[in-house]
């Protein structure tokens, strides 16, 4: 509603009472102030008053200061419950412990899930036996111990559905398991005597997390002297595009760096039989990130190279004018609806017994991925700027890069990264090529210089380059979002 006002397709605003629209006062505001700039009225059926003079202008913001108060108090009141319903040891809601289950007619109630029970005794049993984590939880896995992947009471993922060190951890440290209920109210940690019974017994538990502290303390010092990865955090893998942050392993020859899948080798490394199949699974430094400082410095330092890469995404972008921009984004619009739809004829024939949580957090995803599009194609009319409208200059993009020609060979590990993700999006990583995504959006470079001419003020006159760079650089790597590729 508030992108057709700001696009001028909407000239009333109709609500049932004010508190449909809004119960925060900031926000009544600010919408009330924007739709008064571009002529679209306002009424409420119920309060039906004349908000073009003084006196009904007030009468609304105290109404409106009436909702914001009721919907703080009843906020309040929700707390409270939570809290006295967490002191009395009762479970209010959210994923259900593996080992436990709820009981329908017994709300607030979990009973032992006697199935699931034995497994978490046995991984118990199998930390008292292995004294490490990652031992333990490989053993658990080759003795067919799994844990159920969907999660009863809902939860933002799935379990991956064997044992890691980290989910590990996280039940050896739960003191859901000693029948004790741990919540927090007004900032403070509290604990209260469970509704459900104890899986394992106190002695067994502080054992076991004496064993924990040890193992911290002994196998986790601070490390000094870590490999550099320039590339981490815009490496990524072609064939699944998931990130591939740097990562060290060590061998005859000493410390290599690599680039590889972190999250899955960490979620297959207790698995005897990995189940992680994508390539390449990982990729030495020491190859990458040479080929790709070469291409940013033939970027920085050739004009040749700049103007080919301008010029070969201008004829991209050429066969994809304003109008099939517009309808690109119709068609995915269009996609994410049918998508949506769907999901709701799933859910409306979803059986009780099976959570909706996926469902609903599927819809989320898509909701999202619709609003983003929605903003664009709304910006696209406002503006008419198509992609082709939205290539750097050579000029300007030459003026940018020229500042960084003096530091090619002196900056340090922390500034070559700064560098690197002010010129590239995205390197993405596959068997036999590499493909690096520049940046070569006119609003970005509009960003950087307009930061650039502000850090090199009449008060930095006196600097040098570099210490300029460095003000510089690290200003623009918090502020300066990266725009379109």
């Amino acid at each position: 509603m508030l992108r057709c006002i700001r696009s001028k397709e909407v000239d009333l605003v109709m609500v049932t009472e004010i508190s449909r629209l809004s119960r925060n006062s900031r926000d009544f505001i600010e919408m009330w102030d924007m739709m008064r700039a571009l002529g679209c009225g306002f009424t409420s059926l119920r309060e039906d008053f004349d908000t073009t003079t003084a006196a009904g202008e007030m009468v609304l913001f105290q109404l409106m200061n009436l909702a914001q108060f009721e919907r703080r108090q009843t906020s309040e009141r929700v707390e409270a419950n939570i809290a006295a319903r967490a002191a009395r040891g009762l479970y209010n809601g959210g994923c259900v412990p593996v080992g436990y289950k709820t009981i329908p007619d017994k709300p607030g109630y979990l009973e032992i899930d006697e199935e699931m029970a034995n497994t978490v005794r046995a991984a118990f049993t199998a930390f008292i036996k292995e004294g490490a984590l990652a031992p333990a939880a490989i053993w658990l896995n080759d003795n067919g111990y799994r844990l159920r992947k969907d999660m009863e009471g809902g939860g933002r993922l799935k379990r991956v559905g064997h044992f890691t060190v980290d989910n590990l951890q996280a039940m050896l440290r739960n003191k859901v398991y000693l029948g004790i209920k741990v919540y927090r109210h007004r900032g403070e940690l509290l604990e209260a005597k469970a509704v459900w019974p104890a899986l394992i017994d106190e002695l067994t538990f502080q054992r076991i997390g004496k064993i924990l502290d040890k193992n911290r303390r002994r196998y986790k010092p601070h490390k000094q002297g870590r490999l550099p990865y320039v590339l981490t955090g815009i490496c990524h893998c072609m064939n699944c595009n998931s990130p591939m942050p740097g990562k060290s392993a060590t061998g005859n020859v000493g410390k290599v760096g690599y680039y590889e899948h972190v999250w899955a080798t960490k979620r297959d490394a207790t698995l005897s039989k990995k189940m992680f199949k994508c390539e390449p699974h990982r990729v030495p430094a020491k190859k990458l990130e040479p080929f790709v400082q070469e291409k940013f410095r033939q970027i920085v330092t050739e004009k040749s190279f700049m103007k080919a890469i301008l010029e070969k995404v201008r004829t991209k972008c050429e066969e994809n004018p304003l109008k099939k921009d517009e309808e690109r984004l119709k068609a995915k619009i269009f996609g994410v609806n049918s998508q949506i739809e769907a999901l709701a004829e799933r859910l409306a024939e979803l059986p009780k017994s099976v959570s909706p949580g996926p469902i609903y957090r599927q819809m989320e995803r898509l909701e999202e991925a619709k609003k983003e599009n929605e903003d664009t194609l709304v910006n696209l009319r406002s503006t008419g700027r198509s992609s082709l409208d939205r290539i750097v200059d050579f000029e300007k993009f030459e003026d940018f890069a020229s500042h960084y020609k003096t530091f090619l060979h002196q900056a340090t590990v922390t500034e070559q990264k700064q560098m690197l993700q002010k010129f590239i999006r995205k390197v993405e990583v596959g068997v036999n090529s590499v493909k690096i995504h520049w940046i070569v959006d006119q609003d970005h470079f509009d960003r950087e210089l307009a930061l650039k001419r502000a850090s090199s003020g009449p008060q930095r006159g006196d600097s040098s380059d570099s210490d300029f760079f460095r003000n510089y650089g690290s200003y623009t790597l918090t502020f300066g979002a990266p725009g379109r590729t």
